[in-house]
């Protein structure tokens, strides 16, 4: 798995009127289509083998290549009966009617919209794992700043690589911003990352860097650097 690459689009794409208009992905775009999660057994199995084979190196490190099928049923299980604002806020892409894509925004406020089983996890990693595995989350789950969405999570099956999937991705995140007048949408990707290019193509910059060290280097991985990139967004309405 991998954050989708799509190469066609050269110019950045710049803030959009909210108005009226659909929702990126409501109707097909050249056969993607967008749609919320649901917390039911194939969505939940779908997310959490996606999630943990996308990120594949960073679940790797934190609780061994051994224990990956382990940590993607976990997931996969912490999919099912979490708070309404869980499932709002996790959107599935769609190629031609089959789940390939993944994308969770948080907004201000939302820092404890999903739960874990602390039973579950223990169970399937063991103690010292889990500990490793709720400091990964502790890593990530800051506070979003208000009139900011945070773009936690985003990413598409190696299968659908190519076909726009990220992009349409992309412009639902703005689209769902806009609707809460967010005025900056901000994600991180690692330095190495080739999905840097495709965010750059959307309009994201980077604003700074983190050094990945300490906590972050032990959640991880090997040293390296993470991008901060935003996109400012306009909330005006023609």
């Amino acid at each position: 798995m991998s954050y989708e690459q799509y190469n066609n689009f050269t110019n950045p794409v710049t803030s959009q009127p909210v108005g009226n208009s659909p929702a990126p992905g409501a109707t097909p775009i050249n056969g993607v289509t967008i749609r919320t999660l649901q917390d039911t057994p194939t969505d939940a199995e779908f997310a959490g083998r996606l999630l943990v084979e996308a990120f594949r190196g960073k679940f790797a490190h934190n609780v061994t290549e051994q224990k990956l099928p382990a940590t993607a049923r976990y997931m996969a299980a912490n999919n099912r009966g979490q708070t309404p604002a869980f499932y709002q806020r996790t959107l599935v892409a769609e190629l031609e009617g089959v789940p390939v894509g993944l994308m969770q925004l948080k907004f201000h406020g939302d820092k404890n919209i999903n739960t874990a089983d602390d039973d579950i996890i223990t169970s399937e990693l063991g103690c010292w794992r889990t500990i490793r595995f709720s400091c990964l989350g502790l890593v990530f789950d800051g506070d979003v700043g208000l009139g900011k969405c945070y773009l936690d999570h985003i990413c598409v099956d190696d299968s659908a690589r190519g076909r726009g999937v990220g992009k349409v991705l992309l412009d639902r995140a703005e689209y769902e911003a806009r609707q809460r007048q967010c005025h900056t949408i901000y994600l991180g990707v690692l330095t190495t990352n080739r999905a840097k290019g495709l965010y750059e193509r959307q309009g994201y910059h980077v604003t700074s860097t983190w050094s990945m060290c300490g906590c972050l280097y032990c959640c991880i991985g090997p040293p390296g650097k993470i991008y901060h990139m935003e996109k400012p967004l306009s909330t005006n309405i023609p």
